[in-house]
């Protein structure tokens, strides 16, 4: 089976650029990880601000504020939101007597995070 649809418009190219190939195959990739793992990720949102840089000819990189550099904070916290999500979508699909022990445990940890906070 081909890897193409047959109305693919790769398919009218002769040649396919070496320098893109990488680039096609490290955004499959990314997508596919961010569809698995319920990130919405665009390729062509990511893209656009370059995109019409370079058609306004200003190819100069502008100085990125702070807030537009991805930060490993910002990806733990990322991570931590998906993994709560995660685990109270599977907590549901527990049987009652387990997912109340589970939410008991719950209870008592997050207690336990309030009485650390307090005597901050």
């Amino acid at each position: 089976k081909g890897e193409l649809s047959p109305n693919s418009p790769v398919k009218a190219l002769k040649s396919f650029p070496q320098d893109l190939v990488l680039v096609g195959r490290s955004t499959i990739l990314i997508k596919g990880l961010s569809s698995r793992l319920g990130i919405p990720w665009s390729l062509s949102q990511e893209w656009a601000p370059l995109a019409r840089r370079v058609l306004e000819g200003s190819t100069k990189q502008k100085a990125q504020s702070k807030n537009d550099k991805i930060r490993i904070k910002d990806v733990t916290k990322l991570f931590k939101t998906w993994g709560r999500g995660k685990l109270s979508r599977a907590v549901t699909k527990l049987p009652s007597p387990i997912r109340t022990r589970v939410a008991a445990i719950a209870l008592k940890l997050q207690k336990r995070r309030e009485g650390k906070e307090t005597k901050r």
